[in-house]
């Protein structure tokens, strides 16, 4: 997933001289299915910056594209390749996120898909609960993996509390050698204070050890009465109160069953976002604080005044904004540059916040919105 590091690499790239070469190439895996690609699109970057800019030559951007011209097309797990190349300076990004093969030319850097891999919805961890023992997966861009928790865990009931004696009435629990409490009183009570200290400890471990640590929301998977009974003494920042999944966990499977269970819960952090985002999307619009027209929207983009943009991924409007917040299309340039490219980065710039979303998860069917932070000095 794509932050804000990311982001102001890109902003920071916008300073230098541009125009600027932009290129999206899927990695597949398949070296030469990868070469292929990239080359076909080299050689469209090339034959488009000499049409629209021909004042610029290719071997002030050929630096840029050297290293993967014979180097390797593929990091990690990712999915995507973005490079960035402006007259003077570069920048690339490894996507994790689908992506299309793309090539352009712009005033500016296309920074729509680092926006679009700023995906809110697709890292989060799990927690598999049973009564008597636990597991723990990540999601990260999408991706589910079980995690290989170290042996001091209290991945057992048995492991974080130790072993029952019980005699007569009397009951004990004890840890290897120390007892740690006893008392008088039914086995069904006793039980009820494991679980109660068990689901306690599970809690402080998984919200010091992971939680705390890569904020991220947890998702609880357990059935409806582990459910409750968790939340009641959970103490855990990033639990989610809203999406949880209902069911009791097949821990001694659960890396079969994970890419299944984790394609659902993504489902449900996405239509869960995508209702807050529409029921936020509706009160600024009845406070009068969103505007759609290009004319007002541009201004209020460069004037600063915009406290939120939503764009469709799949949008593309010809034009270039200027600094007065006209739009331009006089030029070859011009009329081949995605003008909201130059809004989302003028916005990001002075402060705000874009989201290049799918067309199911935009607040409006427009495929352009503005939240105004002040909406009384822009005309509609």
């Amino acid at each position: 997933m794509a932050n804000n590091f990311d982001l102001h690499a890109a902003l920071t790239l916008a300073t230098k001289p541009g125009p600027f070469v932009t290129m999206t190439l899927p990695v597949t895996g398949i070296p030469a299915t990868d070469r292929t690609q990239f080359n076909s699109l080299l050689k469209q970057g090339k034959e488009q910056l000499e049409k629209v800019a021909p004042d610029r030559t290719w071997s002030a951007y050929a630096e840029s594209f050297t290293p993967f011209e014979h180097g390797p097309l593929t990091n990690g797990s990712a999915t995507g390749l973005l490079i960035m190349a402006g007259a003077s300076d570069s920048y690339h990004y490894w996507l994790h996120t689908p992506v299309a093969a793309t090539v352009t030319v712009t005033y500016q850097p296309n920074v729509l898909p680092i926006l679009q891999a700023q995906d809110k919805t697709s890292d989060y961890d799990i927690l598999l609960l049973g009564r008597d023992a636990f597991d723990l997966a990540q999601v990260r861009n999408g991706r589910p993996e079980m995690v290989n928790l170290p042996v001091d865990a209290p991945v057992t009931l048995e492991k974080a509390l130790g072993s029952e004696l019980r005699d007569r009435g009397r009951w004990q629990r004890s840890a290897g050698e120390h007892t740690q409490y006893s008392g008088t009183g039914s086995l069904d009570t006793a039980r009820e204070a494991d679980q109660r200290n068990y689901f306690m400890m599970v809690d402080a471990y998984v919200s010091q050890h992971y939680s705390n640590v890569d904020q991220v929301p947890l998702i609880l998977v357990a059935n409806a009465s582990d459910q409750g009974n968790f939340r009641k003494f959970s103490q855990n920042a990033y639990l989610d109160h809203v999406v949880r999944v209902v069911q009791g966990p097949n821990l001694a499977a659960a890396n079969q069953t994970l890419a299944a269970l984790a394609l659902s819960i993504t489902e449900q952090r996405h239509q869960q976002a995508t209702q807050i985002r529409r029921d936020a999307y509706a009160k600024v619009r009845q406070n009068q604080q969103v505007v759609q027209d290009l004319g007002p929207l541009a201004t209020a983009a460069v004037q600063g005044q915009v406290a939120k943009l939503w764009l469709r991924d799949d949008a593309s409007q010809p034009g270039h904004l200027t600094e007065k917040g006209t739009v331009m299309t006089a030029t070859a340039l011009s009329r081949q540059n995605n003008l909201y490219n130059d809004l989302a980065l003028q916005v990001s710039r002075l402060g705000g916040q874009v989201e290049v979303l799918p067309a199911d998860a935009m607040p409006t069917s427009n495929p352009v919105a503005a939240q105004l932070r002040l909406r009384e000095t822009v005309a509609h």
